[in-house]
């Protein structure tokens, strides 16, 4: 991205009954009746919807007219509100929030959602009795720019407190399924191909009754299946009182830790726990999200986790779906202050372009930008990348890399939300200025980044199809935020649609490398992880000016190598594995 002044954020926010757009979004929920912790109101209601919640929704947020950023939520009929059972953030399971997931469930073409909800949970939330709890909601992308909610007929309704979600096709059957990750016990939904999904969690074996925080699907062995990691958090003691402050809740010290698990895919619907033989039982660990990637260009896919006020973890693979932590030797278990601050996420992308991939870490305290080095070591570049100015003021939770107007520099989004109470903060769009440094991109980015929202999650999405990557965000006992990227830079895009058939039909570990012009581009396809979901599968690359790529390499996980010359710019292009 180019041109932004990096000028200070306001500290005003707009009434939210000021703005115009405001009754289409009310109207909404007002049919749905959504009332504060999901209550439904069978009495007439108020006017104003808000002052009815126990917290306002925020109204539609109209865009200028150079804004990059539209917020569609509206307009494209999305009408999810957190589900929010308390009269404050209470304690430290409640700050977290809950994610989404993004797919194409009916391989239509058009990128849907699956928004998932916490609800009342006794010990945890504060809820009035009869607190019924409200469903996650899927909806089916029309293709013309709106949504409709397809759960009832779906059947994904859902059940329990649930935080996050992840999206792949386990079982190469061509529909991509669902792990829907829960404080208590998981569900996977398989998709069954006419439009439903069936609950096959005690079939397949993968029903962690643990506190999850997010899931990730990879292949750990290279055998063409996809095996699953769960990031299990802490257990909550609501009897805990060794702790006394007024003003926030016992941090994630006061509660014992869990084990994260692996599950391997034995093939025949049906997974195995190999957590303990396979290494990833490590004790003493708070996971807060898991991203999986080869970082060390081995054709093994490792995993990084993200924890709560303990070291960051890399689980190196030897190929064979063993693993050892080698996060203290990469130099990334530690912030560049040497503090194991409470880690968010990891956006996982070659932002300085010399074809290796580096990681973004949203924490509560100094994040970091771990780039990585050709000797397998990483450097925390998060102060001199100018990042560590822009966001030391906020608490990071969902980050992505996205490449804004396809100039082939990867820029950057992080969701921002107090940790402690229900205030809302500006999100941030940080734009790479294609030298090792970013900045302040609000601006360009538009109102939405001047506007003070409860964020938690954020994922990366084209849901029209257009080339330019699109935004959702979740919110604290709010909407969601559907955010339609404008760019008018008139750069140009490929994205790849990969089907593995030797590999993972998903084609997850392939390694990709994209040269046109004088550039070349690398990158991973991978399930996607983010903070508490999983952002399009599908493989993204700005391209500048070129409007051709030269050649695109395929390394897929299988050890097949493909190539293909002289591609077109500007297309969606499926490409299945020879």
């Amino acid at each position: 991205m180019a041109g932004s002044s990096g000028a200070p954020r306001s500290n005003q926010k707009t009434d939210p009954m000021q703005n115009p757009g405001y009754p289409l979004l009310a109207a909404c929920w007002l049919a749905l009746g959504i009332t504060g912790c999901g209550q439904r109101e069978e009495a007439s209601p108020p006017a104003n919807p808000a002052s009815h919640a126990t917290f306002s929704i925020t109204p539609p947020i109209p865009a200028g007219p150079k804004d990059l950023f539209e917020d569609v939520t509206a307009k494209a009929g999305i009408t999810f509100v957190q589900q929010f059972c308390d009269q404050r953030i209470a304690n430290i399971l409640e700050s977290n929030g809950s994610g989404a997931a993004i797919l194409d469930f009916d391989n239509d073409g058009w990128i849907d959602i699956y928004l998932v909800n916490p609800g009342p949970l006794d010990g945890v939330t504060h809820h009035k009795a009869g607190t019924r709890r409200e469903p996650n909601r899927l909806y089916r992308n029309k293709g013309d720019g709106t949504f409709e909610d397809v759960t009832a007929k779906a059947g994904v309704a859902g059940s329990g407190y649930t935080l996050a979600v992840a999206a792949a096709d386990y079982d190469n059957d061509g529909f991509t399924d669902l792990y829907v990750v829960n404080a208590g016990k998981n569900i996977l939904y398989h998709n069954r191909g006419n439009g439903a999904f069936e609950d096959v969690t005690d079939k397949a074996g993968v029903g962690d009754k643990g506190t999850g925080a997010g899931a990730v699907f990879f292949d750990a062995d290279n055998d063409g299946k996809l095996d699953l990691f769960v990031a299990n958090y802490l257990t909550y003691d609501p009897n805990y009182n060794l702790y006394f402050n007024p003003d926030a809740y016992p941090g994630p010290l006061a509660y014992k830790a869990e084990f994260n698990c692996l599950f391997r895919n034995k093939g025949d619907g049906t997974f195995e726990d190999i957590s303990e033989k396979s290494g990833v039982r490590l004790t003493g660990h708070r996971a807060m999200s898991v991203c999986a990637f080869d970082f060390n260009g081995d054709g093994a896919t490792d995993l990084y986790i993200c924890n709560d006020a303990t070291p960051n973890t890399l689980l190196v693979n030897d190929g064979k779906g063993h693993f050892q932590d080698v996060a203290s030797q990469a130099m990334v278990a530690f912030n560049a202050n040497g503090e194991a601050a409470g880690s968010m996420t990891a956006a996982v992308g070659d932002y300085d372009g010399d074809n290796r991939l580096d990681l973004l870490v949203s924490r509560l305290g100094y994040g970091s930008l771990y780039t990585a080095r050709s000797n397998g070591v990483f450097q925390d570049r998060m102060m001199a990348s100018g990042l560590g100015s822009l966001t030391a003021q906020y608490v990071g939770w969902g980050s992505n890399f996205l490449d804004c107007d396809n100039d082939g520099k990867l820029d950057a989004f992080i969701a921002n939300g107090d940790a402690h109470h229900m205030v809302g903060w500006e999100s941030l769009l940080l734009e790479n200025k294609g030298d090792g440094t970013f900045a302040d991109a609000a601006d360009k980015g538009g109102v939405f980044f001047r506007t003070k929202i409860r964020a938690r999650g954020s994922f990366v999405l084209d849901y029209d199809n257009d080339g330019r990557l699109d935004v959702l965000v979740t919110a604290m006992g709010d909407r969601v935020f559907l955010l339609h990227n404008r760019d008018q830079s008139g750069n140009h895009w490929l994205t790849l649609d990969l089907q593995g058939t030797k590999s993972n039909r998903d084609g997850f570990g392939a390694r990709i490398t994209v040269t046109a012009g004088s550039k070349s581009h690398y990158t991973e396809a991978r399930c996607q992880a983010a903070f508490l979901g999983t952002s399009d599968r599908r493989v993204h690359f700005g391209l500048g000016a070129s409007k051709t790529v030269d050649k695109l390499e395929i390394k897929w996980s299988s050890g097949t190598v493909q190539t293909l010359n002289n591609l077109p710019a500007d297309q969606i292009l499926k490409v299945k594995e020879l």
